[in-house]
């Protein structure tokens, strides 16, 4: 009988299940979707206990749709939304009812604190990151101050897949790539750290022990197996954050490679063998080793969508994405010197969490054509930044993975790899965080030994776009004024 892999996805938009035979093959998904709750502004949160629910509904359609026998599944692997802690007590009760989801903000008192108390820049040394709202480690902190019956009672503060993986065995057990985003995780002794949890004030016995992300970490309970249809027995890997796991379902493992995921945000990241320690670079580990320096770009697609928007309101009608590109195709790289600040909905970076975006440069002879170029010449002129940055802390960046909505706008791809120097490769994996969940699952099972190999070798790109030297040396003097105005910018948004 062939072997296949039961692959989870705990998303913040839905919990899905796929059945992934063990040539990498997605044979079937079922997917139930959820909404977000957000009571307060900067909230958002959801009921783990809803989760757990949804996720048995579609194992057990997954399972019936592909037919797949119950002892053909080798293995369950699980990735989901990162950073999201849920309390669980001694016997395996939830203590709290709603979760803060990674996007939730609420924990920005706790931040401070953190801050005016502590050095971050030593904290950044021992993390590897800055001190940020999403961490685990913060948002526990915000249960202790604010609803301390429920961090009292808690046993194991479990992320979204790890909760999933504890009512699917009963074992409460972690990854290196969500571990490292706890704001707990000492990067160069790769494990917690007694030091960091005094610092966030929170009780490093109350966070799981850590396993390789396709190291089996239990099994499938006669419980859990009656909900979901599952073999009871059946084993189940530590699994991974969806990001990290999504990069090995992309191929982005090794050195020389990075990866733009373009849709309403644009996120740059490669794989590396030590964090960045740098202000500006979020670090989690890979969940096949190393490290995923990354950069976020709030407003990256959403700045041509936006632009798309005043247009069509201005001609009161739609104007397409394509009409966008004809426009702007018309005008020569830089834009005759006009700069889109991209930074719409602030940035990632402390000192500009409150930007706002502008154009700068205007004169009377530019036109609404150079106003669609610039706008996505600004995108890629703040991802040329990181890119930079990248190069400058000692990363590789040969080539260039694009991959996300964005990666269908021909001139956008264009300017990019003219920004980057470095040629663009057109990504055509739609459904890399299951994939990529299924090849740990593999791993666990002993259907393959090196998941990072097989990623690479089932990486597929639809065209490469090698960059233009003749553009590639305008945009080099776009992106050296580009970053004369955002040195120039950094900090003018805060406090006003």
């Amino acid at each position: 009988m062939s072997k296949n892999i039961l692959a989870i996805d705990i998303g913040t938009q839905s919990a899905r299940a796929a059945v992934v035979n063990q040539d990498g093959d997605i044979l079937g998904i079922e997917q139930i979707p959820h909404e977000v709750d957000s009571p307060h502004p900067g909230w958002a949160q959801q009921k783990p206990n809803a989760w757990w629910g949804e996720t048995c509904r579609a194992i057990q359609q997954v399972i019936n749709a592909t037919n797949a026998a119950p002892e053909s599944i080798a293995a369950v692997a699980s990735c989901g939304q990162m950073h999201g802690p849920v309390g669980i007590d001694d016997d395996g009760n939830v203590t709290t009812e709603w979760v803060q989801l990674w996007c939730d903000k609420r924990c920005g008192e706790q931040c401070e604190q953190v801050r005016r108390t502590h050095d971050e820049s030593r904290l950044a040394e021992v993390t590897g990151n800055p001190v940020n709202p999403a961490w685990i480690g913060l948002k526990v902190r915000w249960y202790k101050e604010n609803q301390p019956e429920a961090y009292d009672r808690a046993r194991w503060f479990l992320v979204p897949k790890d909760f999933i993986n504890f009512r699917l065995t009963g074992v409460a057990a972690s990854d290196p790539s969500e571990a490292s985003g706890s704001f707990l995780w000492d990067c160069e002794k790769d494990a917690y750290s007694e030091e960091q949890a005094a610092a966030v004030e929170v009780d490093l016995g109350r966070f799981a022990p850590v396993s390789a992300s396709h190291e089996v970490i239990g099994t499938v309970t006669e419980e859990a197996a009656k909900l979901t249809n599952l073999r009871a027995g059946t084993p189940v890997v530590a699994g991974g954050g969806d990001f990290p796991v999504s990069m090995l379902g992309f191929g982005i493992v090794g050195e020389g490679i990075a990866s733009d995921v373009t849709g309403t945000s644009t996120l740059l990241a490669s794989h590396s063998t030590k964090p960045l320690i740098h202000p500006a670079v979020q670090n989690l580990r890979h969940a096949v080793g190393g490290w995923i320096p990354f950069t976020i770009l709030d407003c990256g697609g959403l700045s041509v969508k936006w632009f798309r928007d005043l247009m069509s309101g201005v001609r009161d009608g739609d104007v397409s994405y394509d009409e966008l590109i004809e426009m702007a195709s018309g005008i020569a790289p830089g834009s005759d010197g006009l700069i889109f600040y991209p930074y719409m909905l602030g940035e990632r970076r402390r000192e500009n969490t409150s930007a706002r975006g502008g154009f700068m440069g205007i004169t009377v002879n530019h036109t609404a054509a150079h106003f669609a170029r610039a706008v996505m010449e600004g995108v890629a002129l703040a991802m040329g930044r990181d890119v930079g940055l990248f190069r400058s802390l000692g990363v590789k960046v040969d080539n260039v993975l694009c991959v996300g909505g964005g990666s269908r706008n021909r001139l956008w791809n264009q300017i990019k790899a003219d920004v980057f120097q470095a040629p663009l490769k057109l990504g055509e994996e739609p459904e890399a965080g299951l994939k990529g969940a299924a090849l740990l699952g593999a791993a666990g099972a002993g259907l393959i030994s090196d998941p990072a190999a097989v990623a690479l070798e089932r990486r597929t790109t639809s065209k490469t776009v090698p960059p233009n030297a003749e553009s590639s040396q305008q945009y080099q003097a776009a992106l050296e004024e580009f970053s004369r105005l955002y040195d120039h910018m950094l900090g003018y948004w805060e406090n006003r």
